[in-house]
């Protein structure tokens, strides 16, 4: 019945995911797994139940991956079966699996302790910081993916979500396992009294922080047009280049009529290098006569390293920089640890891309524009150094041609709400199936396209130069995040 328990713990909160069902589960979602890792006596039940627990949760929040891997994919490239696709789901949920274990591990060592003195305020204070620590363990390494932590959840707490100036996505994290343990290791099991009173004061302090933040209003703005352009994979993927600058030399006429400071398309907007060819001759003609600068995605093929990359086009249609994507996505963009994958490259999206080597800022008519691509709004570091070369406002442009769904359109623009309150600066998502859309610097989505439709229009966005405390001391809270998980643990 606890590993039932454990399971159900793991659903919930997945269930609490963007896009899935209702974000205030989390707040008490945690309570069965927790209480059955406090509980539990032997080491191999504390295992199960963190298998159990983690891989129910991943599996419930990524559900919507099972059609992209076994029919979109295949279908488009062709590249393998649809039970080839499920089995990579399977293992891409198992690899994610992973970080939990250090749950488990420190939970060994906090209760086999010798000279073992379990209270409720250490228990609570253990598993808030074991928990959080496995969640900053996400980062590290070629299997980095911050999807699905506990904080993702709260995208709609306005209030709430301010914390991330301060400690990041994290420290949200922190917070909910901080409540779910108040409840889960009360002795007076009086918890149902206990979950509304809680919840109560939550929403309360919620509410009133959202209620008085300012709008951000003022006469620094810069206007763009954003372009969402619709084009199904099938198309993308099986069209020569000529027929995708036609749709886009079409589209670029139409932006003549808006009164705009830059023009940006989505990622992949071409699958081939077109610097050297005609292709890149007549859309040079096309952008001078719109006599606006561009922001599109297409590979950069260096020798033999290939780049996926966005492009700044002047206003005469000459290019002035390009970013190379540093985040890459495992097996779609890059193979991990070859040493081990050698052979696992079924998955791969035409080709691999080599990892890029500077968070390059864009600069528009002095305006400084930290632009990334698609995967790479999963993490901090990537908006964080942006910002600190001097970024005003970040941007994404991305494909998600990929997903049908929306439930994983929504969990991937809800990242670029914690990235803009974490660095206090406005963020517009452009996409080519959606969602595109700009979110404040308090994390508020002011626009927002439909998904799944052709549109174009202006996004007036205000650039912003102030630092957040979490740019400064992210990477010493990760440290010490660990060290206090630990220090709990053994002492």
């Amino acid at each position: 019945m606890s590993y039932l328990l454990s399971l159900l713990s793991g659903i919930l909160t997945g269930l609490s995911m963007p896009g899935n069902l209702f974000s205030f589960l989390v707040f008490f979602s945690l309570i069965f797994y927790l209480k059955n890792m406090a509980d539990s006596k032997k080491t191999y039940e504390r295992f199960l139940h963190t298998i159990i627990y983690s891989f129910s949760m991943l599996f419930t929040t990524f559900w919507w991956q099972i059609p992209v891997l076994t029919k979109n994919i295949p279908q488009v490239l062709n590249g393998y079966s649809s039970f080839i696709g499920f089995i990579g789901f399977i293992g891409m949920i198992l690899l994610l699996v992973l970080p939990y274990l250090l749950i488990w591990l420190l939970s060994e060592m906090y209760h086999n302790r010798k000279y073992r003195k379990e209270n409720y305020w250490s228990l609570v204070l253990f598993y808030s910081f074991a928990y959080t620590a496995a969640e900053g363990l996400k980062t590290i390494g070629d299997f980095a993916f911050t999807g699905g932590s506990l904080g993702y959840a709260l995208y709609d707490h306005i209030g709430i979500l301010q914390i991330a100036s301060i400690f990041g996505y994290l420290g949200i994290s922190f917070i909910i396992v901080f409540i779910n343990s108040l409840i889960a290791f009360d002795k007076s099991r009086n918890w149902i009294i206990k979950i509304p009173i809680i919840l109560s004061m939550i929403y309360v302090v919620n509410f009133s922080i959202e209620r008085f933040l300012p709008m951000f209003n003022d006469e620094n703005s810069f206007k763009v047009t954003a372009i969402q352009m619709n084009v199904p994979q099938n198309i993308k993927y099986n069209s020569n280049k000529w027929n995708s600058y036609m749709m886009f030399s079409d589209i670029l006429k139409e932006t003549q009529e808006f009164d705009t400071d830059l023009v940006i398309l989505p990622e992949s907007a071409f699958l081939e290098d077109i610097r050297d060819t005609d292709i890149n001759l007549a859309l040079k003609v096309n952008i001078s006569s719109v006599n606006k600068p561009v922001i599109m995605g297409y590979p950069r093929m260096s020798l033999d390293k290939n780049y996926n990359t966005a492009w700044l086009y002047d206003s005469e249609g000459n290019i002035s920089d390009y970013y190379d994507k540093v985040k890459l996505v495992p097996f779609a963009e890059f193979l991990p640890y070859k040493f081990i994958f050698d052979n696992f490259n079924a998955f791969n999206l035409i080709r691999y891309y080599e990892t890029g080597k500077e968070y390059n800022v864009f600069d528009v008519s002095n305006t400084k524009i930290g632009t990334q691509i698609c995967f790479e709004t999963y993490f901090p570091e990537v908006s964080n150094e942006l910002t600190k070369n001097g970024a005003q406002f970040l941007l994404s442009i991305t494909n998600d041609g990929w997903f049908d769904n929306n439930t994983a359109l929504k969990q991937h623009f809800s990242q670029i709400i914690f990235r803009a309150v974490e660095n206090r600066k406005e963020f517009l998502q452009v996409s080519n199936t959606g969602l595109t859309g700009k979110v404040d610097k308090y994390g508020r989505i002011t626009d927002l396209y439909k998904p799944h439709e052709e549109k174009m229009d202006n996004f007036e966005v205000f650039k912003n130069d102030d630092i957040t405390i979490y740019i400064k001391i992210r990477n010493i809270l990760k440290i010490i995040l660990f060290i206090l998980a630990l220090l709990f643990a053994i002492i």
